[in-house]
């Protein structure tokens, strides 16, 4: 039986690392440049398989443990946190250390793990190694969903025993950290054996196989609304007795015997059905009918353009005009949620003057701090609205040295994506069936106004994120430099600029989309993913932000420069409709 479950698993892993070795390959070749470089017999290369077969084994053991380890680890340091301050202000009198910190160990990992089953991913998901292994090569349905199931038990068990180190060094008593992977296990069992018992209800039925999209809506509300009460027990310091916790952890262990019992009584002819009945809903998506006017409802028939405008630039404003609520929908709901915390920020630093000198002096005070910053750049030492302590020295440095990690709100509230999106489906798909529209001259002269046009767009949320950095600055002690504050405007206005250009160069290189709306451009997500890894690594790196600012501007004109040059020579030929 294990040498069974050994081979399946093993058929499995290596068929995952061909399908993503060839795809890989496949992206590659459709690159611009690097892919005429490229020679056809490299998709039968054993030594680069055998390379991304190590580097696919070590990204999923990777994937496998680091969630779970990340998840409960944060769990244990959140309830080592909570007891130590229980114990410090004597809010659970008569309780343990051990005993209370369980308390609350146990409490999140239900919350945590039921949360999952709410989020889950599917059993009979019909992936593609699954769909190769069960329909053309006819293994076992069942053997192969087992396996598979076990794996991941397997992988569950064991990241939560590494997480138990942590527990231990918390001091936690050793029927925890050894009992949470036990009961993590049953509580999988319970979710999956639901899973498989929905399915066969519905099959008595002759019903599809579909997630009930109502359904997970009411049990997402119900976390969201769930989530305060959790506070208000924490704030109030109150907390849930320890034998009520291990009652219902007794019930859901009675759960998982019944789910097991469910997944046993599931044959192999019911496992293959549902494979099989999850690629029908697929090929039926597929082919269906794309439905574009839930993601442009925004879209406005009408409209007309005010001025002289001519040729593209009558097309874009026209666009733009048509296009308004999409466009503009998100970066303004982000800076107006911007500008809300830091409206919170600032009645926050105004009532610390209020509590710390009463109520007369407040606005005298606060107004006096901002004369001296504007004048001299810097607070008096006697109005410093808060002490030096590690929390606020941390952010000061943030803004002063690591504006770079400005980069994951921006890429966040950037409405880039989208824009180019629409651009494609709703003017591109139908003007590039003319030859005069994809050639160089008109090309690259759209695409600077488009440019112009996605830099505008995203202005405003980067200003509201550049306003929030100089907040910061500006609670800890003020700026260091003269216009400081309007550097750093500037560095998250070219950051704003440099991702534009990004999505725009991309979707002219690649174009991704097609009639459905859906990205089909392996090329392209391969190229996400390139960038993604080098920002991932770009936003450690410290830099004084007068300096940040230089840099960032040059670097910005020159790969606008690079990029127009790409654009100028390689869409003619790139930028076209998919079926």
């Amino acid at each position: 039986m294990i040498n069974e479950f050994r081979k399946t698993l093993t058929k499995v892993i290596h068929l995952r690392s061909i399908i993503g070795f060839n795809g890989l390959v496949f992206a590659l070749k459709k690159t611009p440049v690097i892919g005429k470089l490229l020679p056809d017999r490299l998709y039968s290369t054993k030594f680069l398989k055998v390379i991304f077969w190590i580097f696919h084994i070590i990204v999923e053991v990777f994937k496998l443990f680091i969630g779970k380890i990340f998840g409960l680890g944060m769990i244990y340091l959140l309830s080592l946190a909570l007891k130590t301050a229980y114990m410090e202000y004597e809010q659970a009198a008569g309780v343990s250390g051990q005993n209370l910190f369980a308390s609350f160990a146990l409490f999140f990992f239900l919350i945590y793990a039921l949360c999952g089953i709410v989020l889950r991913r599917p059993m009979f998901k019909c992936t593609p190694e699954k769909e190769y292994l069960v329909f053309m090569l006819r293994m076992n349905a069942r053997k192969l969903d087992n396996t598979l199931f076990i794996f991941d038990l397997a992988k569950l068990v064991i990241g939560y025993l590494i997480a138990g180190i942590i527990a231990a060094i918390c001091g936690a008593p050793i029927w925890l950290w050894l009992g949470i992977p036990v009961l993590a296990v049953f509580i999988k069992l319970f979710g999956t054996g639901l899973q498989a018992f929905s399915f066969r209800m519905k099959n008595k039925r002759h019903k599809p196989m579909k997630s009930s999209f109502v359904g997970w809506i009411i049990c997402l509300t119900m976390i969201i609304f769930a989530a305060p009460f959790v506070l208000i027990i924490v704030a109030n310091g109150y907390y849930v007795p320890l034998s009520v916790l291990l009652m219902v952890s007794a019930l859901l262990i009675v759960l998982g015997v019944l789910g097991f019992m469910e997944l046993n009584r599931f044959d192999s002819n019911l496992h293959r059905r549902a494979l099989n009945d999850n690629i029908v809903r697929n090929e039926v998506s597929m082919y269906k009918s794309p439905d574009t006017t839930k993601n442009f409802k925004k879209i406005k028939a009408g409209g007309t353009v005010k001025g002289d405008k001519k040729g593209f630039e009558y097309l874009n404003a026209l666009f733009v005009k048509r296009h308004f609520g999409m466009l503009y929908f998100k970066p303004i709901v982000f800076t107006v949620i911007i500008f809300v915390i830091m409206g919170l920020a600032i009645f926050a630093f105004i009532y610390g003057y209020y509590s710390r000198f009463g109520a007369e002096n407040c606005l005298n005070m606060v107004g006096r701090n901002l004369l001296n910053l504007i004048l001299f750049g810097h607070y008096e030492d006697a109005l410093m609205p808060f002490e030096e302590d590690s929390g606020f020295a941390f952010f000061r440095w943030i803004a002063q040295y690591q504006l770079l990690a400005m980069f994951f709100p921006i890429s966040i509230i950037d409405n880039s994506f989208k824009s180019t999106q629409a651009m494609y489906i709703n003017c591109d798909n139908s003007l590039m069936t003319f030859s005069f529209f994809k050639q160089r001259e008109k090309i690259i002269k759209l695409f600077d106004i488009r440019l112009k046009q996605l830099i505008k767009v995203n202005a405003a949320p980067a200003v509201a994120c550049g306003l929030s950095a100089d907040l910061i600055l500006f609670y800890t002690g003020g700026q260091d430099y003269p216009f400081q504050y309007l550097v750093t405007i500037l560095i998250c206005l070219l950051m704003s600029a440099f991702y534009a250009t990004i999505w725009l160069t991309l979707y002219y290189l690649f174009q991704p989309f097609t009639t459905t709306v859906n990205v089909k451009s392996g090329a392209y997500r391969a190229a996400w993913f390139i960038l993604g890894f080098v920002f991932m690594i770009i936003i450690w790196i410290p830099s004084h932000s007068l300096i940040l600012a230089g840099i960032m501007l040059v670097l910005t004109v020159l790969f606008v420069f690079i990029m127009r040059k790409l654009v100028y020579k390689f869409a003619p030929k790139t930028w076209k409709v998919k079926t």
